[in-house]
């Protein structure tokens, strides 16, 4: 007798199975590679490091390689926190487009805005590190990694004002 598939992620507290939300779908399909072993958690950064500080309207295209057989399932853009209003946190502003070279697919019909991609769904709050821990913005469904795994990530700041921008992809990585 086969059971279902619980996912670790239904157990998060902010994460209900709502009408017209589009998480419960995405852990649905996310649900049975919980306790597969053929697959690791891993994080792909865009910009790279040496990157990541944007200067005013500035343009950075990056590229990024996702080994192929792996499977894109969201965005880690945190939120800078508004301490006066906490629900009006918001990340840096800037917009993003992001093209899988190998399928000549963009992601986005025009270039989307960081509010668009960014998760504030705290899950902890650090005292000792001054930071908070946040459940990832899940993709409507995952997104296979085919061919050269090769991904063209564009970056367009708008704020106008020079400021450090990283966009983390969640990847279940192929064993």
């Amino acid at each position: 007798m086969s059971a279902l598939a619980i996912s670790p992620l239904s157990m998060n507290q902010l994460t209900r199975d709502l009408w017209s939300q589009y998480d419960c779908s995405a852990i649905w399909q996310l649900a049975p590679l919980a306790n597969d072993g053929c697959y690791n958690m891993k994080f792909y950064k865009a910009p790279a490091d040496e990157d990541e500080l944007v200067a005013a309207n500035a343009y950075v295209p990056y590229g990024l390689r996702v080994t192929p057989g792996s499977i894109i399932f969201g965005f880690y853009l945190p939120c800078i926190p508004n301490t006066a209003n906490p629900w009006q946190s918001a990340p840096g502003a800037f917009t993003i487009q992001i093209t899988d070279v190998s399928q000549k697919h963009k992601w986005f019909d025009d270039p989307v805005s960081s509010l668009f991609i960014s998760n504030f769904k705290p899950t902890f709050q650090s005292n000792n590190f001054g930071g908070m821990g946040s459940f990832p913005n899940l993709l409507a469904s995952p997104y296979p990694v085919v061919g050269s795994g090769l991904f063209n990530v564009e970056i367009q700041e708008t704020s106008g004002a020079q400021q450090r921008i990283e966009v983390v992809l969640g990847v279940l990585e192929v064993c």
